[in-house]
């Protein structure tokens, strides 16, 4: 008998959605990664909006902190693709 854990999986695989979802997990562990490397006062500036063709557009309120995640891209980009187990990012664009 299958797990409750790998059913899902399944129907999620089959019905198409694992690419959503993988995009929902993947913001969500931006907005935390931005917690840990600058702070809660500087993530409040900062929003992931959404993750298209590889590339995850992300919405800052000033250029000087659009230059700080810059500066950290790469590995940002290594953790996030690291946590969610497949390449789901090549970039990080950033909107000021």
């Amino acid at each position: 008998m299958d797990s409750i854990k790998n059913l899902l999986s399944k129907r999620i695989k089959q019905s198409g959605l694992a690419r959503q979802v993988g995009s929902a997990l993947i913001i969500e562990e931006f907005s935390k990664i931005i917690i840990r490397e600058f702070g809660q006062e500087i993530a409040r500036k900062v929003r992931p909006l959404y993750l298209k063709n590889y590339i995850l557009n992300v919405a800052c309120l000033s250029s000087a902190m659009s230059q700080e995640i810059n500066f950290k891209k790469s590995r940002i980009i290594a953790e996030l693709n690291d946590k969610a187990g497949a390449e789901f990012i090549k970039n990080i664009r950033l909107i000021i």
